[in-house]
């Protein structure tokens, strides 16, 4: 996560992940976020964020089971996180080819249905489905999100 100096803002570049932010100062609201291209900018201005980062199709689920997080205090959302209803949530095809993609961000399509036994076309509907995204968005997502990590890694050496 990036702080600015200057205006107290917190921002979360894309890193094709997704999350689940709860800030107890605001009626103690949760918020889920998927992988998005845009980066996720959070105001601070004396806010606290409890913030805990998913596989990317976690939140998606979450949405389409309709799972609500009500925590009346931050203890409240760390255990929820560690309920049985949110562990027995269990990796699908998907997951298993968006971290091969994090593990190997150059991976082709053609590779990737070859190892999981998918057609192109259903890569693409699982990544429409489930991200909000095609695979080629996601791709370039992962892609922006290691070279800023390139760049940052480099700047500190120098």
């Amino acid at each position: 996560m990036e702080l600015r100096d200057n205006d107290d803002t917190h921002i979360i570049q894309p890193d094709g992940y997704s999350y689940i932010i709860y800030t107890p100062d605001k009626a103690h609201s949760v918020n889920y976020y998927k992988p998005d291209a845009i980066p996720l900018i959070l105001k601070s201005k004396s806010t606290n964020y409890y913030i805990a980062k998913c596989r990317p199709t976690y939140v998606g689920y979450l949405k389409m089971q309709n799972i609500k997080m009500t925590p009346a205090k931050p203890n409240d959302f760390l255990e929820s996180l560690s309920s049985v209803k949110f562990k027995s949530i269990s990796p699908t095809v998907l997951d298993n080819i968006v971290m091969h993609l994090h593990a190997n961000e150059n991976a082709s399509l053609t590779a990737l249905k070859k190892h999981y036994q998918c057609t192109h076309l259903k890569i693409n509907y699982l990544f429409k489905k489930n991200l909000g995204m095609s695979f080629q968005q996601y791709k370039s997502i992962l892609k922006a999100s290691y070279t800023n990590l390139n760049d940052i890694f480099k700047a500190q050496e120098e």
